[in-house]
């Protein structure tokens, strides 16, 4: 059974997050659709841990860091459902997630309550702290409640510093944690394939907004709204038109893919080079598919180039981008009235979908200027460019978000071959 259920970009900034209930009191949890990572993680103070009757306390810990900001926490096991509004719903009983208690981390989620991490079971590493805990006189031998606050018990590894913290655990056995997707499609509550359909990078701000931002008002607006279908693809004839074409997952870590080139409007495609040779062994391809960026990330290189041929076209839109050279303008934006996003170009992205006979097959998607820029945010009468270059310490990947993916209905297919494909449909 495909289960499509609404979706909302209120609650992270522009990602989407679908509600979960958790544990024996079913307590409802926005958590945002993440392909760029693998583990379910929920902040303690939304979900209630000590109510829940279902909930298994084990000596496992995660610690995960998204680039913007990360978490440490237990791992435990509940009951996990998830249901759309003719309750159709999916339960899966001992699901695997984690727990963040440390507040100073909340703010990695935004206003939503933690992540479902929709990629592959490599990014889900745990660690074992049985020896280290019985050792330590902790009993019982369990991560739950969070033993390692220097306040509770000076003795035991102070886990507020993330970098010290991970480097403590990596001195332990690891633990290969299932995903809530991939354990979903191993009980065979779902076929091992998602969907996803989205209008917007970030949130539509319309002019009520001018009074009031309230959550609930937000999420009323269809801008606002989107569908993700576990299980399903393209039997949502509702949701796309036309055929589907498809690029090759190249890795079951991240959706690995290779990006072959970027093009602004007419000019010359601009090549994307290979990954470095020395990040290979843990980024493995030059750009990943990340349903949990806001932006599109492209490489120094790339992002220079695009920055050239946009001002090419029309030297007046150097004023408009300057500003957001800075991440932080974001949260600004310029002045809607000075967009005509009509003399904005297509970006066409290349990428390979196949390898027939030794050769590379190859397949073009447009991102269009009314994706690339975000009118109507951070607020009313506001704009937003959406491209950002390559992140400090990062290294020469692109990380292909919201603003392509918004032109299409996406599936996010991992039954074909071996690690899956990618398939785009143009909305309807």
């Amino acid at each position: 059974m495909a289960l499509k259920l609404p979706i909302t970009n209120v609650y992270a900034k522009g990602d989407y997050s679908a509600v979960l209930h958790l544990g024996s009191q079913q307590t409802p949890v926005n958590l945002i659709l993440d392909t760029g990572s693998s583990t379910l993680v929920i902040k303690e103070e939304s979900y209630q841990a000590t109510k829940d009757k279902h909930l298994v306390a084990t000596a496992i810990a995660q610690e995960v860091n998204y680039g913007i900001g990360g978490w440490n926490g237990p791992v435990v096991h509940s009951t996990v459902s998830i249901a759309n509004h003719n309750q159709e719903s999916i339960t899966l009983e001992n699901a695997t997630f984690a727990l963040v208690s440390n507040k100073d981390q909340f703010a990695t989620f935004g206003k939503a309550d933690g992540f479902i991490g929709l990629a592959y079971h490599h990014l889900n590493k745990g660690f074992n702290l049985s020896n280290y805990l019985t050792e330590q006189k902790v009993a019982p031998a369990h991560t739950y409640p969070w033993p390692f606050n220097s306040s509770n018990n000076e003795a035991l590894e102070d886990s507020s510093n993330l970098a010290t913290f991970k480097h403590f655990l990596w001195q332990y056995p690891e633990h290969d944690i299932t995903p809530y997707f991939t354990d979903l499609a191993l009980h065979n509550l779902s076929a091992n394939k998602f969907s996803f359909y989205s209008k917007r990078s970030a949130i539509h701000m319309n002019d009520t907004s001018l009074t009031t931002t309230s959550t609930d008002t937000l999420k009323q607006d269809p801008l606002n709204q989107g569908w993700l279908i576990l299980g399903g693809g393209e039997e949502q004839t509702d949701l796309y038109q036309g055929e589907f074409s498809h690029i090759k997952v190249e890795h079951d870590v991240y959706y690995n893919v290779e990006l072959v080139s970027v093009q602004v409007g007419d000019k010359a495609p601009i090549t994307a080079a290979p990954l470095q040779q020395d990040k290979v062994k843990s980024y493995l391809t030059n750009a990943i598919i990340d349903t949990g960026a806001g932006g599109i990330v492209l490489t120094a290189d790339i992002y220079q180039q695009m920055i050239k041929d946009l001002t090419a076209i029309n030297p007046e839109f150097e004023t408009l981008l300057s500003p957001f050279k800075d991440i932080a303008y974001q949260e600004v934006g310029i002045d809607s009235s000075e967009l005509n996003l009509a003399q904005w170009p297509d970006i066409i992205f290349t990428f390979v979908s196949d390898i027939i006979d030794g050769k590379k097959k190859t397949v073009q998607l447009t991102c269009t200027p009314q994706t690339y820029w975000q009118v109507n945010t951070p607020s009313f009468g506001k704009a937003c460019f959406r491209f950002l270059s390559q992140l400090p310490q990062w290294p020469n990947q692109s990380i292909i978000g919201l603003p392509l993916l918004n032109n299409y209905y996406v599936i996010f297919d991992r039954s074909v071959d071996t690690t899956g494909v990618i398939k785009f449909a143009k909305q309807k």
